[in-house]
């Protein structure tokens, strides 16, 4: 029986000479993997289908083969290319490190409604002149709590108390107060940039701040988070060695 989704595509596999296997984010069915017959013939109209960072809607047969998961695509259309987004490198890499943290982070399909909204929220922002790298950083705090490494953010990790918040410690585990502080970590996220990063820890993806927020402001994030992920996601991201050398 056929079905129809909306998805959008992530990662795209040559399959023989001719064909292709994508992955495609679903708002219902979390990420499934598509056969696309003659997607790279010439003048094939499939090849659309096929492009990562691309919203389709598609005609699926599901695999007759009881051990296979795979879906056959009858036909399809694009909802949205991007193609603004497409023009600058700088923000494909944003995007595709939020795809990469995709398919290694998001291991319950209960998930999937809610990422595959932010990220269609987020590629609908960035084609309207969103900062990517921002959303990036929004990204990877909202992913927290799906891959199981949510921060203690309402209060001290150690004490529970809500006064004198000094820093956001990795090594406690989220903020931590004046008290608690330990002297031999560093400060990476200082007592003012505290609210900053709370709300966009806290931010609706329905409805993205419209503040300008300086890349100075934001590296002191990006340093946090990586060293955070680093220390209790367990991933291994290629695409994060790429975005460090642009």
């Amino acid at each position: 029986m056929a079905i129809d989704v909306e998805g959008i595509i992530l990662k795209s596999f040559n399959y023989g000479e001719h064909h292709k296997i994508v992955k495609v984010l679903t708002e219902n069915q979390g990420v499934i993997g598509v056969f696309v017959q003659n997607a790279n013939k010439v003048n094939t109209k499939k090849s659309a289908l096929v492009q990562p960072l691309t919203c389709a809607r598609f005609n699926l047969k599901p695999s007759t083969n009881a051990n296979s998961d795979l879906y056959y695509v009858y036909s399809g259309d694009v909802v949205d290319y991007y193609l603004n987004l497409k023009l600058d490198y700088e923000n494909v890499a944003y995007f595709y490190f939020m795809i990469e943290l995709i398919l290694k982070g998001m291991s319950e399909s209960e998930y999937s409604s809610y990422v595959y909204r932010m990220l269609k929220n987020f590629l609908d922002a960035a084609e309207q002149g969103y900062s990517a790298y921002l959303l990036s950083l929004i990204f990877q705090l909202k992913m927290m709590p799906i891959i199981g490494i949510e921060p203690v953010m309402d209060c001290c990790a150690v004490c529970r108390s809500t006064e004198h918040i000094a820093t956001l410690s990795v090594r406690q585990g989220g903020l931590v107060c004046a008290k608690c502080y330990h002297p031999a970590e560093p400060i990476l996220i200082d007592a003012p940039l505290i609210p900053i990063v709370r709300a966009l820890y806290k931010v609706d993806i329905n409805h993205l701040p419209e503040v300008e927020l300086e890349e100075e402001l934001l590296k002191p994030i990006e340093q946090f988070l990586d060293a955070y992920y680093d220390s209790y996601a367990g991933l291994h991201l290629q695409t994060k060695k790429f975005m460090k050398e642009i």
